[in-house]
């Protein structure tokens, strides 16, 4: 099926293309910019037959009441087959997200108010679809300059895609042909696209990742031992560097989804790259690029459990963990809540990959959540009160061995019971804007003595579970 070809154009072009099939005209500009070729441009769409729309760049900080009072002023009276569009590009504006998306709908519902018969839709990139909501009125146009005409990166049902911006021409498609455009703009119904056939993208990466055998991959002399000269290395264009980021790129880019992903060697520059485009989650994704230790190593995720998530990463070691410092491509399995975990990097695929994200911005969850069972067996509050003593005990002498060896020891139960009570402490503390508590000077003596009582230390294994109870309630 050959897509209708269009464009949409504004002051920056001096004329609409011969070979349009339709044109979308920009109109006006906040509250009060309007385009000094708007009329003339219309009128040669109008003559030439063209299937018309008409744009207005939205300017989140302004009063939206103004602005769709000044775009209607430009626009006035039009027949029922021309489409009105929001553009939606707040950058640089000084608004929250939840600011641009509430201005957008307020546009988009207060222009259908305006022209009831027409259809009133949204235009934007994949950034701020992203990082708003999913309302865009009667019709989404979805800018996505990195995949072919006619299959932009986006789940939601879309009508026209802007796939290009070269030779300072903005190049459109509609999702149908140039007959089907013109019976849906007299209020007819186009075609969807046909659903795409074999293995979705998430797939075809799984089955990638999969594929490369375990083991040592780097280099090895005499001299200086391992040298972090990888395939993966000269693949990427930097060599013998660590190389975690640079095998996650490549496993994207061996399927063809580099363009998914930002070709960085630093953890905490994809990190920070995701989360700028609502890419960013606290639950693990099949696919999702891992951050561990805050910026020290990464892994893909090749599966995951209501508890547990299982990674596959080049740069590791074979027993995971020391992110950078591995020679090969290994397998690991965490806890969910191990703090090792930073979060996720969930790249934008064609379709939503299994994930435990109960908000998955790419569609919703497709696993069960994690199953959390508050109660605490009298040998977890065991174990959970010798956590707090050894923790007291070493504070003062910040004896991190022993803490960790303490924290490592607890049960999968207590782990994941105190990351609620911190969580629910952190939010109750936000909320009420309080300052974090101050650490208390204790006597180390006194409390090992009075922890060898079996009355005292029942007593504080009570004491703990009422506030273990308390905080869960909150």
């Amino acid at each position: 099926m050959a897509l209708a070809k269009g464009y949409d154009v504004s002051d920056y072009q001096s004329s609409i293309p011969a070979d349009a099939e339709f044109v979308i005209v920009k109109a006006s500009e906040g509250a009060r910019a309007i385009q000094s070729g708007y009329r003339s441009k219309i009128a040669t769409a109008r003559k030439r037959g063209l299937p018309l729309g008409h744009y207005h760049f939205l300017h989140c900080e302004q009063d939206v009441t103004a602005e769709v009072a000044h775009f209607c002023d430009v626009v006035g009276d039009i027949g029922t087959d021309e489409l009105l569009v929001c553009d939606l590009e707040p950058y640089n504006q000084g608004v929250s997200n939840a600011r641009a998306t509430a201005s957008k709908n307020a546009w988009i519902t207060a222009v259908k108010a305006a022209y009831p018969r027409n259809r009133v839709g949204l235009y934007t990139n994949l950034d701020c679809w992203h990082a708003t909501d999913d309302f865009y009125g009667d019709f989404l146009w979805i800018a996505d300059y990195q995949r072919a005409p006619g299959s932009p990166n986006v789940q939601a049902p879309w009508r026209f895609h802007q796939y290009s911006e070269s030779g300072g021409l903005d190049k459109n498609v509609f999702n149908g042909t140039a007959a089907d455009l013109r019976a849906w703009v007299s209020g007819g119904t186009a075609p969807s696209p046909p659903a795409a056939s074999g293995p979705a993208s998430w797939e075809r990466l799984l089955a990638h990742v999969a594929s490369i055998p375990e083991g040592v991959y780097e280099g090895y002399n005499a001299r200086d031992g391992y040298d972090n000269l990888t395939r993966w290395g000269t693949q990427f264009g930097e060599n013998g560097v660590a190389w975690c980021v640079i095998w996650d790129w490549c496993m994207y880019s061996d399927v063809g989804l580099a363009g998914l992903v930002p070709k960085v060697n630093n953890v905490s520059v994809f990190s920070d790259w995701a989360k700028a485009r609502g890419q960013w989650s606290e639950y693990p994704s099949l696919g999702a690029w891992v951050n561990f230790g805050n910026g020290a190593h990464t892994e893909v995720v090749v599966a995951f459990t209501a508890t547990t998530v299982t990674t596959k990463g080049g740069n590791s070691k074979r027993t995971g963990g020391d992110g950078g410092q591995g020679n090969g491509v290994w397998t690991h399995t965490y806890q969910r809540r191990d703090p090792y975990i930073t979060g996720y990097f969930a790249p934008s695929f064609d379709t939503c990959p299994p994930t435990a994200d109960p908000h998955d911005y790419r569609a919703g969850r497709t696993a069960p959540p994690a199953q959390e069972d508050d109660d605490m067996t009298p040998a977890q509050m065991d174990d959970l009160v010798e956590r707090v003593a050894i923790r007291v005990l070493t504070y003062r002498n910040e004896d991190d061995d022993k803490i960790a060896q303490a924290e490592g020891e607890r049960s999968p139960q207590v782990y994941d019971i105190l990351g609620r009570i911190d969580a629910n402490a952190a939010v109750a503390a936000e909320r009420a804007e309080a300052p974090a508590p101050t650490p208390v000077t204790v006597d180390a003596a006194a409390l090992v003595a009075a922890i060898s009582d079996p009355s005292v230390l029942s007593a504080l294994a009570q004491a703990l579970a009422a506030e273990v109870a308390k905080r869960m309630e909150s």
